[in-house]
């Protein structure tokens, strides 16, 4: 009998994959002569065709490679050169030099160098003498003086310190200061013979021959200022 019916089930599933109708049919089972019947009808739906214009995806299907899609980017600007203005140098005034001031004496050195002369008051002339230990004359007097405070400068006459450029000039007594150098031509002489140190209020310093010592005297008498030519500021 499960025979059977396994029989029946088989054949059922035929029917059904054929698209047939049945009617009622009685089926030998073979070797037994149990039969079964089959009453009525059986219909099965045929499947829907697919439409013929289908290609099967799986069959016929064409495999494309999309190609990729490109996003191209804008072309990055070129930079513009810009040429680099010039500045237009600005032009600077050339400042004006303020007018170059007399500079003030020295007058610390000019006063050191008074008293320093005036301490050889006394001291013995001699002629071409340049010490206080075997005498003055008026150009060694100087000589020494000079050197005593720092003032390098070689032994001369009279004239030749008065030839000296290098020293400021000052030819009114009147604008004598202390430490001038005053220089004279006494009577009888064509050129300046005589170097005397100024040390203010109108006195000055040297060497005497006709005293034979180092003296002081006033310039303020006719002697000596008619026999003035000049003075030099040495500080």
């Amino acid at each position: 009998m499960k025979r059977s019916q396994r029989f029946l089930a088989g054949l059922l599933g035929t029917i059904l994959l054929l698209g047939c109708t049945a009617q009622a049919t009685i089926i030998d089972s073979g070797t037994d002569t149990e039969k079964i019947q089959i009453i009525g009808q059986i219909e099965t739906l045929a499947p829907t065709a697919e439409p013929e214009s289908v290609v099967s995806e799986a069959t016929n299907a064409v495999t494309v490679t999309p190609e990729p899609i490109i996003i191209s980017e804008p072309p990055t600007p070129e930079p513009t050169e810009v040429p680099t203005e010039v500045p237009t140098p600005t032009e600077v005034p050339t400042a004006t030099p303020e007018p170059t001031a007399t500079p003030e004496p020295n007058r610390s050195k000019a006063e050191q160098f008074c008293t320093l002369a005036e301490s050889f008051l006394d001291t013995e002339y001699h002629r071409g003498g340049t010490d206080p230990e075997t005498g003055f004359d008026p150009g060694g007097f100087v000589y020494y003086c000079l050197n005593a405070v720092g003032v390098k400068v070689r032994h001369k006459t009279s004239k030749g310190y008065s030839e000296n450029e290098d020293w400021q000039r000052v030819d009114d007594m009147d604008d004598l200061e202390p430490g001038d150098l005053c220089f004279f031509m006494t009577p009888g002489n064509e050129n300046v013979n005589c170097v005397c140190i100024y040390l203010g209020n109108d006195r000055i310093l040297y060497p005497s021959s006709g005293e034979g010592k180092v003296i002081t005297n006033k310039i303020t008498g006719n002697y000596w200022t008619e026999a003035f030519v000049f003075a030099r500021r040495v500080f």
